[in-house]
């Protein structure tokens, strides 16, 4: 295998790997569950779930109670980390824990049931919503595309160039086998 099927191998398993990560746990929320003797089984539901099923009970989802944690585990998400919504459950309880509080939240059948999909979608999207438009710089408006044509640029450079990088690593692989004889 040459050097330049290798780093093109590379560069297109760094590619996967971002593509991976970023779209892996996008729509999940992780919830965590602590039983009583303090052990913690985790489990990744659907955004849209209502509850999600630890030891056979149901636990409900609750949108305002979610809290976003850095997910690093892993190493797809160790190289490319990212956020994720999470919950925390106990046995003693069927609501999850309060973030804000600390404590279990506490609904009501009533509430439970006044509550309208468009309220959860809210809530769910309250961490993902962007900041308020502002007038952005000519060099902010066009800061993607100058990176774009650098990328490219660079790309091209390389292409032109790969003899003479090729040729290059060779030589540091024969000093490196010089030493080492």
């Amino acid at each position: 295998m040459s050097i330049q099927t290798f780093v093109l191998l590379m560069a297109m398993i760094l590619v996967v790997m971002a593509w991976w990560a970023n779209t892996s746990k996008r729509n999940k929320i992780y919830c965590s569950f602590t039983r009583v003797n303090k052990t913690s089984i985790n489990r990744f539901v659907k955004m849209t779930s209502r509850y999600v099923v630890f030891d056979g009970k149901r636990y409900d989802i609750v949108p305002r109670c979610v809290k976003f944690n850095w997910w690093d585990k892993g190493l797809v998400n160790w190289v490319f980390p990212q956020w994720v919504a999470s919950l925390d459950f106990t046995y003693a309880n069927r609501w999850p824990i309060d973030p804000e509080t600390g404590r279990h939240a506490v609904i009501s059948p009533e509430v439970r049931n006044a509550m309208n999909k468009e309220e959860w979608v809210k809530s769910y999207a309250k961490g993902f919503t962007p900041p308020t438009s502002r007038k952005l710089s000519f060099f902010q408006q066009y800061l993607p595309y100058i990176t774009i044509g650098i990328v490219m640029l660079m790309g091209v450079y390389f292409y032109m160039n790969i003899n003479n990088l090729n040729m290059n690593m060779q030589d540091v692989i024969n000093q490196f086998n010089a030493i080492a004889r």
